[in-house]
């Protein structure tokens, strides 16, 4: 891996680290916003999220971000796992590949095939209508 593509994977895993403490993000969900695309920007991502087995949102900001759905599940990889990028460039595309931390260090440790990358957006929730009598 490159003196970037460590760097990058460092400070990812602090931005994994940090809780966002924000009530608001209880009261939004995330929803398509776009075409997937093959290539995201490393410097535009400021965290990210693995969902489960098969699924990591790289946040944008708060209110944007891309989830990758990868192709086959990636052993190892759970919600909130912390992962290392396996990109030689500064951008990460569906043809790289990321490694969960659990896995360990080796360069022989598996590497599990990221998909394309859906634009997501946060919206707030609609409220529920009132009930009557309640």
């Amino acid at each position: 891996m490159t003196r970037q593509g460590l760097i990058f994977a460092a400070a990812l895993l602090l931005a994994g680290c940090v809780g966002s403490g924000d009530s608001d993000a209880s009261r939004t969900v995330w929803v398509a916003d776009g075409s997937p695309v093959n290539c995201i920007s490393t410097n535009q991502i400021r965290a990210f999220r693995v969902i489960d087995d098969r699924t990591i949102d790289f946040e944008r900001n708060r209110s944007t971000a891309w989830r990758n759905s990868l192709p086959l599940r990636c052993d190892g990889l759970s919600f909130d796992e912390k992962i290392r990028m396996n990109n030689r460039t500064s951008q990460l595309c569906s043809f790289d590949s990321i490694t969960p931390v659990s896995m360990g260090s080796d360069p022989n440790a598996m590497r599990c095939q990221l998909g394309q990358f859906q634009p997501m957006k946060r919206v707030p929730v609609p409220e529920a209508p009132a009930t009557p009598g309640g």
